[in-house]
């Protein structure tokens, strides 16, 4: 059994809540928001993970006590807002020994998933250009008064992470430059990112114009093209049966780049779809992170090496310090700025 406290039950917390609860092997001993006493919560030794969805101005101070306490952390996204935060997680998770895990759902979706396994096959080739997004009308509320005030991107992990998990495992971020619209109230922003081995990397932001939801989870390799957004669309050089080149879409594309899912995921797909999980990215997430934390529990145990999470802490410092980066770039008349090194 994980024991798990929960900190913050706003919606995210309480559909956390919720969704916990069709894990068998999941104990919630905590929930509290933060007009409770979160700092008797983190210090709790009977809590193994502390699963924080407060705001994120919070993120840092809970989770650097947490694990300084000897839990292990998961957080959503972004981890936290800027490059000094990013650093600091680090600091303290390597200092502890404890795991700072990055709850970024949008890492289990379906198609990047199939897309993921094809990339590591060598089925596009070598992988030239990433696209992603996060850009659907958002209504007035929290998300839009921050992004206000942000002069860049300040939620760039859904389209992030995935694609940086797309690049090789020997490669990581150079530097980006962003521009941001100058329309007064809410604004776009679109970032262009190279990585240290030459992929260039869009990335684009936009909650507040009427425009349908758009992560585009764009692949562009030597040998083939997938997009999901707005069509699904696989193109690819590879041969059929008749001899000729793979071009589908719609549904079609969307099951031939499903049926590469590895194992793994499609039982955790087959378990959550059983338990009429709402939403299978969340689902598939939450059981990695669960299963994870129970080999970590007892390899901890036995004095043995520990397993790495599919999003570790220095995921959540390199994906979450593009919020600071691209603001600074942005006014900065998109002048580059480089990725830090974690």
């Amino acid at each position: 059994m994980v024991n798990i406290a929960i900190i913050g039950m706003g919606q995210r917390g309480r559909a956390t809540l919720a969704r916990l609860k069709d894990i068998p092997t999941v104990n919630v001993t905590h929930q509290c928001d933060l007009d409770t006493d979160w700092r008797e919560v983190v210090t709790d030794s009977r809590v193994d993970l502390v699963w924080i969805c407060t705001p994120w101005e919070w993120h840092l101070r809970m989770a650097t006590l947490a694990m300084e306490c000897g839990r292990d952390v998961a957080l959503e996204v972004p981890a936290v807002m800027t490059v000094a935060e990013c650093q600091e997680l680090v600091r303290v998770s390597r200092r502890t020994g404890r795991h700072c895990i990055m709850l970024e759902n949008c890492c289990y979706d379906t198609w990047h998933l199939g897309a993921r396994e094809m990339v590591r096959r060598g089925m596009l080739g070598r992988i030239k250009h990433l696209e992603g997004a996060y850009a659907h009308t958002v209504p007035e509320g929290w998300m839009r008064s921050y992004g206000r005030r942000h002069a860049g991107n300040p939620y760039p992990t859904h389209a992030f992470g995935p694609m940086c998990q797309l690049l090789d495992d020997d490669d990581t971020l150079d530097y980006l430059v962003s521009l941001s619209s100058s329309i007064p109230g809410d604004h776009t922003n679109t970032s262009l990112i190279r990585s240290r081995k030459g992929v260039s990397i869009l990335l684009h932001y936009d909650i507040s114009t009427p425009r349908p939801y758009n992560r585009m989870q764009t692949v562009c390799g030597t040998l083939g093209f997938l997009q999901k957004y707005p069509l699904p669309t696989v193109v690819l050089e590879r041969k059929d049966a008749d001899g000729g080149s793979i071009s589908l879409t719609g549904d079609d594309a969307q099951e031939y780049v499903e049926s590469f899912i590895p194992q793994e995921y499609r039982d955790l797909i087959v378990q959550g779809k059983a338990c009429g999980a709402s939403n299978l990215m969340n689902y598939i997430m939450d059981r990695r992170v669960i299963d994870t934390m129970h080999q970590v529990l007892a390899n901890r145990k036995d004095g043995l090496p520990e397993p790495s999470f599919d999003a570790d802490v220095y995921e959540a410092a390199l994906w979450s310090c593009a919020v600071e980066l691209t603001a600074k770039s942005a006014m900065d008349n998109s002048a580059p700025v480089q990725f830090p090194s974690f």
